[in-house]
């Protein structure tokens, strides 16, 4: 199943975190105290690090895609006027290697790539030989070589300084297809990170002090990046609105989650432990999602409860969707024993019976599923909860509570390991009554 440790340090207001994680992991603290950015970074690592063949390889298509992009914008003011065949053609060579930007049956297609760009480089200098022959304008001819960055002067004939700019858009796709083979198989660090923050769209500067252990073996290693055997992907859910039709657009655990409760895995059958889990949540909703077709033939989830009401799931209670987004991943099967699951304050949103069930149902993902759970909670309802429920279950052992505490800097934490102890975290929520008292004592 795996045992993990995922540290990070001074990063943002993180000053110091090192967490277990091998069952059911809940941090704590106080608002700001960086416990999304644990999250997050936990995420873009584990998601990254098991795609990175096929980040490294969009990266080599993009790059090509760039060149593609640079001849059939200056093509389109060489046929201006005149006949646009080759325009017309690098635009769809454009569109077709959009199609290439991701491995399929862990394959790439290295070879097709550079056929369509061999294609697109000798349509391209045709168009470009006959334009420099029908003698255009002096400051016309100069503006475009300027933009392809060859000059006429250096060669003696329009025809020698074609090829030459075909050598070297052809040499420059060679260097760009091995600088992708060196950097699948080295998988720099520096490299890595840099992938994830574009991929994820992370618009500030990646943590130096990272690291993540799987059975006593780190993942960053002399500044290099392996993998891990027991553990496929990260599901990170900051809010149940996730689930949510609109909003959220390029928000990528947004994005990861729909995805996933979209897809219909045919021929996936849940096994028992993970039909006893749905039913429990079945009885807890009167009802299921399903997936239906809307009035423009697009999936969306519907709540169908079983006196026959159907709505969108768009349109339910918060706290039904909450239980919904599970309820869609253990039916699709991308809740297993090598899932991470991360939620932000799943408590949200929920009534207190319903905390105690949710908390019920993340200790059973563990237990029945093997499923890494990883929680930050503000409630001491769900924090007492999850420790019963995992005292009750057998799994207190590989149940750990984490709380952040500020350091000798103001504004930055470090999370302490409470164990399977919870007072640290109801003296932290004990403020909120003192507070309570305080100004209930003054007069207003």
């Amino acid at each position: 199943m795996g045992r993990y440790v995922y540290s990070l340090h001074d990063y943002h207001s993180i000053k110091r975190a090192v967490i277990d994680i091998d069952g059911v992991t809940v941090l704590s603290g106080v608002n700001g105290c960086g416990k999304s950015t644990l999250s997050k970074w936990l995420y873009y690592v584990v998601n990254g690090t098991n795609d990175f063949d096929k980040y490294v390889f969009a990266d080599f298509v993009g790059r090509i895609r760039r060149i593609v992009h640079k001849l059939s914008f200056a093509v389109r003011d060489i046929e201006r006027g005149g006949s646009d065949e080759s325009s017309s053609f690098l635009q769809i060579a454009e569109f077709r290697l959009m199609r290439y930007n991701y491995i399929k049956n862990g394959l790439d297609s290295v070879d097709d790539v550079l056929a369509l760009h061999e294609k697109v480089i000798t349509r391209f200098c045709d168009a470009l030989r006959k334009y420099l022959k029908g003698s255009p304008s002096p400051s016309a001819s100069e503006r475009l070589l300027n933009f392809l960055e060859i000059s006429l002067d250096d060669y003696a004939t329009a025809d020698e300084a074609v090829e030459a700019l075909s050598q070297k858009y052809m040499q420059e796709a060679t260097d760009i297809v091995d600088e992708y083979r060196r950097e699948k198989e080295t998988r720099r660090k520096e490299y890595f990170l840099k992938l994830i923050t574009r991929e994820f769209k992370i618009d500030y500067k990646a943590p130096n002090n990272i690291q993540l252990e799987e059975d006593g073996v780190k993942l960053f290693r002399k500044n290099l990046v392996g993998g891990f055997y027991n553990l496929d992907r990260a599901i990170y859910v900051d809010t149940p609105m996730a689930v949510s039709e609109y909003g959220g657009r390029d928000n990528p655990f947004w994005d990861n989650l729909r995805s996933l409760m979209l897809r219909d895995r045919n021929g996936f059958e849940p096994d028992a432990p993970c039909k006893r889990i749905l039913m429990r949540i079945r009885r807890l909703l009167n009802g299921r999602v399903e997936i239906e077709k809307n009035d423009f033939d697009q999936n969306e989830m519907h709540y169908v409860r079983e006196d026959g009401l159907d709505i969108r799931l768009e349109d339910t209670a918060t706290g039904f969707k909450s239980f919904s987004y599970i309820m869609r991943l253990l039916e699709n099967g991308y809740i297993n024993d090598k899932t991470l699951l991360m939620i932000d304050e799943p408590e949200a949103h929920l009534h207190p019976q319903w905390i105690v069930e949710f908390a019920h149902i993340l200790v059973l993902l563990n237990k029945e599923l093997g499923a890494k759970v990883m929680v930050a909670s503000h409630n001491p309802n769900m924090v007492e909860a999850i420790q019963a429920v995992a005292k009750k279950l057998g799994v207190l052992e590989n149940t750990h509570f984490y709380m952040a505490k500020e350091a000798e800097n103001r504004f930055t934490y470090e999370y302490e390991d409470l164990g399977q102890d919870v007072e640290g975290v109801f003296k932290s929520f004990n403020v909120a009554y003192q507070k309570i008292e305080q100004y209930g004592s003054v007069d207003i």
